[in-house]
């Protein structure tokens, strides 16, 4: 075989032998280590009621926070989480006093957390200690990675369910079924690329109403597998919702449309 068919030959044996390679993806942040996080996050919501004006409101939130790893144990690390500052802002004027009263109870707050290497994240804290909305996120963020090495263009499959009532006057719960993706690595296997794409929607499904509660989540994250810890996210979710009306079976529903964007970024010193 001439030399440029050999040449080919290895190329094609190399690339092989690489989208066999395994990674193992997990978040395993060393003790001492202290990671400072900025997020930025843009939550545009419509209201709209059959014969009624539709109403858009928008809110935005920048906030930086610091997450102290203060222990780290065989199956899990222990994290204190503050949030050193928030600004947030509204369009709806009559919205600014819940605003200013969240931002005041968010920032300078403290919250020990207990993290799984597969992403999965409880509370330390007593449940008094901590606020019921920061609660039951946390209560129901489930294992993002496989517990065992994946390879580039590997999929895995995950649930999250959303409890009843939550937001917005749910009635029912909702479930985010997402699919993973392991896109690529970095030459040094450093940092790992992954997206995901899901959908929610009510638990159990409403027949008679499919519109109850729907919508997507699209997003991706770089994965800094040397520090053990996430180094940037982006996400975007879209969800629709309708309330009852107050006034029993008579009126018609309020629908919802809400689209959130975030962003997060790792950095070593606060910009």
């Amino acid at each position: 075989m001439s030399g440029p068919r050999w040449s080919l030959v290895f190329l094609a044996l190399l690339a092989t032998e690489s989208r066999a390679q395994t990674v193992l993806l997990e978040l395993r942040p060393r003790a001492g280590d202290t990671l400072r996080m900025r997020l930025d996050q843009t939550t545009e919501m419509t209201g709209a009621r059959r014969g009624a004006k539709s109403m858009q409101v928008t809110t935005t939130l920048r906030m930086f926070s610091r997450a102290i790893v203060e222990q780290r144990m065989p199956t899990a690390t222990r994290i204190l989480a503050i949030t050193d500052s928030v600004d947030m802002t509204t369009s709806d004027a009559h919205a600014q006093a819940i605003v200013d009263q969240a931002e005041a109870q968010l920032e300078g707050r403290q919250i020990r957390l207990r993290l799984w290497p597969n992403g999965t994240v409880s509370l330390s804290d007593e449940p008094q200690d901590v606020p019921r909305e920061v609660s039951d996120l946390v209560a129901v963020m489930p294992a993002s990675f496989p517990k065992e090495p994946v390879s580039v263009g590997d999929t895995w499959v995950r649930e999250m369910p959303i409890p009843a009532g939550a937001r917005f006057g749910i009635a029912l719960g909702g479930v985010v079924r997402s699919t993973f993706r392991l896109d690529s690595v970095s030459r040094g296997g450093e940092y790992a690329y992954v997206s995901m794409r899901g959908t929610l929607h009510a638990n159990p499904p409403v027949a008679t109403d499919p519109e109850t509660l729907g919508g997507s989540v699209n997003g991706s994250m770089v994965i800094d597998r040397l520090r053990g810890w996430l180094r940037e996210t982006r996400f975007l979710i879209q969800m629709r919702t309708s309330v009852p009306s107050q006034s029993g079976a008579r009126g018609s529903p309020t629908r919802f449309v809400m689209k959130i964007t975030q962003h997060m970024r790792v950095f070593d010193k606060r910009p």
